[in-house]
């Protein structure tokens, strides 16, 4: 039995990560990371590393296979949830947890993977024009979302990521709103 290590992990995120179509080098760390992941592969090994941690990998090709479609599977899940509508809540803070403050870098890293998960199948330019018209100020749309994102919630139980499906799910809700109006 060959073990699943660290090793395996990164190197099998460099080819996923290779495989996916991203906007952004680490809109990927909020959604599968922890959210302090450097970049999109490093999330991606996390990922992994969370879900293939026991596996046996004598099959190198199937475990890549396996690996790829139900990446690709959650993926579609989340985006599904966002579109949706589905609301998930924030999660609940333990009496014994202090909770932490975001970074202006984690607060940045959420708002490029909401604006991931809000994009779906559409397209940037008519997301890009929505979120204009929904937030005032200044900056692209990440700017704006991020923004939008201090307003909503700053701080975090465990790891920055927690905050991600929610946020994305608020602010898909705010955006189908206004796109029914125009």
């Amino acid at each position: 039995m060959k073990a699943f290590t660290k090793e395996t992990a990164r190197s099998l995120a460099m080819v996923l990560n290779g495989r996916l179509s991203t906007c952004y080098s680490d809109d990927l760390v909020a959604i599968l990371g922890v959210g302090r992941e450097s970049d999109n592969e490093g999330a991606i090994q996390s990922w992994l590393l969370s879900r293939f941690g026991d596996t046996d990998i004598a099959c190198g090709e199937v475990l890549m296979e396996r690996a790829s479609e139900r990446l690709i599977q959650h993926l579609n899940d989340l985006r599904m949830d966002v579109a949706t509508g589905l609301m998930t809540d924030f999660a609940s803070r333990p009496i014994f947890v202090q909770q932490k403050i975001l970074t202006d870098r984690e607060l940045r890293c959420i708002a490029r993977a909401i604006y991931l998960l809000v994009l779906g199948e559409g397209t940037r330019l008519y997301l890009d024009s929505l979120i204009e018209l929904v937030f005032e100020g200044e900056g692209n749309a990440i700017d704006r979302i991020a923004g939008w994102i201090s307003s909503q919630a700053m701080a975090y139980n465990y790891f920055p990521s927690e905050l991600t499906l929610p946020l994305a799910q608020r602010l898909m809700k705010v955006l189908k709103r206004v796109g029914e109006l125009y």
